[in-house]
This record gives C-alpha cells, structure tokens and sequence, in this order.
C-alpha cells in the first residue's frame, strides 16, 4: 500500500513538473528548437570536417534525438498516466461547433454536429462506453435521442414541460451497445411510466457552465420555452471560481469569452497531422486539440489556488441560484434542487485536489438544502440517495447509464407526487 502512494506521489510531482515546465508555448518551443536544431548543428559541426560529413551528421543526430524523445515519452507518459497515449487528430475549424456569445463565454451553435463519436476517455469502466456524435437543436443544446429535439415555443397545449439545467452531468451523453443515455433521456421515460399526462424533459445542461453561466441562459433564453418545472442539478464547476485569486463575484476572475481565443482554434487547424506522439502532445497542450478536451482551458484565466477562502465563493454560488429559483417563481414555475453526487473512487481518495473538491461539494449541498428550506421547494438529495459506488459513475461526477437511471429515478419520483 505505501509502495503504491508513493508511486501515485511520485506519478504527481512528476507530471505537475512537466505540466509547468510545457503548457507555456514559448519555453517548450525554446526547448524544441535547442534540443532538435541548435544542439545537433553545434554537434554537426563539430563531428564533420566537410560540409557533406556535417550534413550527414546533423540529419543522424536530428533522426536519433527524434527517436530517444519518442521512446521516452511513451515511457514516461504510460508510467505517469498509466495507459500508452493516443494521437489526437487536428481540428477542422469549420466541425468547431460552439462559437462565442455576448454574455456567456460559449454557446453551441444551433442545428450543428457535435464531435465524431469515440471511446471515452473517463477513468473508469475503461473500453465499455463510448461519445456518440449528434446534432443540436433550436436553442443550441444536445435534446433528444439525437439531440436535435426542437423545443417548440409556445408550449403545445396539455403538455407537461420539465427542462433541466446543469453542467456536464446534465448534458452528458454516454453510448452503450449502440444505446443513447442521458439522465433527463431517462427522467423523461421514468415519468412516462409514472404519469398519465403528455410529458417532455429537455436537457438544457451545457458541459464546462458555472452557476453564473447557467443563470444568464436560463434568464435570457431557457425560461423563454415555458416550463412547468425546471430541475436544477449542478455545483462542482464553480470551484475553479472559489479558488482563483482576486475573486470578484461576477467570475470576472476567472472567465474570459471564447471569442478571445477563437483564433487559436483556426490556427490549430492549420497544423498537419504528425505521426510523432511527443510532438503531438506537445501541440495539444500549446494549441487546442478538440472542443471536448481544450474548450475550458481558452474561457479560463486566473491563478488557482488550493489554500484560499472558498466560503465567499459559495455565497455568490447561493446567489446565482436564488436568481433562478425567484425568476422560476415570479414565472409560476416549479422548482425541483438536487445535491450533487461526488465520488472518491480509490485511485483518487488519498489525493488533496479530489479531497478538497469533495469537502467543497458538500458545503455546496448544504447551500442546496438551505435554498429548499427558504424556498419551500422540493429538494431531491441525490448526494444520499445514489451509493458511493463504482457501477454509478464514470469519474467522481459523471454517471454510468446505471447512476443516469437512479438519479432519474429520484428525480421522477419527487415530480410524480407533486
């Protein structure tokens, strides 16, 4: 066991020593140009008397460096990671399908394909599920079996109306054996069973939203398809605002719009496959790789930092749903809050970032609780409800189709005794 820690420890240093050392562009461009270029011409030179001898040279020196880098990576890269990395491909500017928005750092675009389906990359139950790719609907959100269910304004008379809003846990869709998955997929189907009335759940959920982000969609356009009853399920996306210096309550500190650095995305598309992987790692990091994996990093600015005071931060977290909750109310809709699910799964209970997230978690359920009591709303407590349990989730927030189903489950169950 302490073998184990030890290696998880060194695994860390490790990797945040790189981590540091590569994510700014132009050092690791100096370190490229030195150790590819500069160091193997100043060798060339001196090895070769004639020029055709150093150019000789130069081209051995340049292929060897270019292979010793390569097996190092790997090596490195499965000791640090503990699987073998995988080439990311370049983007296709004109497939990025979320594009800015004035007063929320992205959007996706309406009636637009997502990404290419693929494995996911979640650390657990590795190799069982994977992304599908699907289409956005009218209001720009993945809704529907295919994700392109239109929200149809006005409301069609007779029907019971549920939106959910959230982040990722709300938004996600996972594929299993070719079948579709997303809690509010399920809710819809659990309510189907339960209750007679015409019943839709529309998943409004935006992968990578804070509170704030959620608050500003939901007043300007969500609360425009006239729901009966809005879910919320969210917390967790806030943190990185709670913990990033000079904390202004507007996340101000913490959020930049997509627009800003929209041009690294068509820049990276200009950039060719290369079959190496270290220097494909290394673009990824410098540039981004896929909507789904460097979209948060260019809407990101600040310095984090674990030590700080997240207590004003989750004051402003209370806020940002009291918003939504009074808006619901002055618009005769019903609430419905959850607690949020938080697991520690063994390869990251002993590590303080998760531990710190999870201690975090669960002061942002209290304020969840304390909402339903002021409220006089109903509160779902999920974070009870599901089991810390690895057929549930997928990492420490995101479900398996079988946690999707619980929450759904519960969910359902609080909708149908209204």
């Amino acid at each position: 066991m302490a073998m184990k820690t030890n290696i998880h420890s060194l695994r860390g240093l490790t990797y945040h020593f790189f981590h540091r050392v590569l994510q700014a562009p132009a050092i690791g461009s100096l370190l490229l140009l030195s150790t590819f270029i500069l160091l193997p011409v100043l060798l060339a030179m001196i090895m070769g008397d004639e020029l055709t001898e150093q150019a000789m040279f130069f081209a051995l020196l340049v292929v060897s460096s270019l292979l010793i880098a390569e097996i190092l990576f790997r090596l490195g890269f499965r000791f640090l990671k503990g699987e073998p990395y995988q080439l990311i491909p370049r983007l296709n500017f004109n497939g990025i399908y979320v594009k800015p928005h004035p007063y929320i750092p992205f959007v996706m675009k309406r009636k637009f394909k997502t990404e290419i389906s693929g494995v996911v990359n979640y650390p657990l139950h590795k190799g069982r599920f994977s992304f599908g790719q699907y289409t956005t609907n009218n209001m720009g959100f993945t809704n529907g079996h295919n994700g392109d269910r239109d929200v149809v304004v006005p409301k069609p008379e007779g029907l019971l109306r549920i939106n959910c809003i959230g982040a990722s846990t709300t938004g996600n869709y996972i594929e299993e054996n070719g079948q579709v998955f997303s809690y509010p997929l399920e809710l819809e189907k659990k309510l189907k069973s339960l209750i007679e009335v015409s019943v839709e759940v529309n998943n409004c959920g935006q992968g990578g939203y804070n509170s704030a982000d959620i608050m500003v969609r939901f007043a300007l356009q969500v609360i425009d398809t006239q729901p009966d009853i809005v879910v919320i399920y969210h917390a967790y996306n806030d943190i990185r605002a709670y913990l990033t210096k000079d904390f202004e309550a507007d996340y101000s500190h913490v959020r930049c719009n997509l627009g800003d650095n929209y041009w690294k995305f068509a820049l990276a598309a200009q950039i060719p496959n290369i079959p190496i992987k270290f220097i494909n790692f290394l673009i990824n990091r410098w540039l981004p790789a896929s909507i789904r994996n460097s979209l948060l990093e260019q809407v990101t600015i600040g310095d984090f930092d674990m030590s700080l005071n997240f207590s004003v931060g989750l004051c402003t977290y209370q806020r940002n749903l009291q918003h939504i909750i009074d808006i619901c109310h002055s618009n005769g809709i019903k609430v419905i809050l959850s607690t949020y699910c938080h697991y520690l799964y063994d390869e990251i209970k002993t590590e303080s970032l998760h531990i710190l997230y999870a201690k975090i978690v669960k002061e942002e359920n209290n304020v969840m609780r304390d909402l339903a009591l002021m409220n006089n709303i109903t509160l779902v407590d999920n974070a009870k409800l599901i089991p810390q349990d690895e057929r549930y989730f997928v990492d420490s927030i995101h479900f398996t189709p079988e946690g999707m189903a619980k929450i759904a489950e519960n969910i359902a169950d609080a909708i149908a005794m209204k």
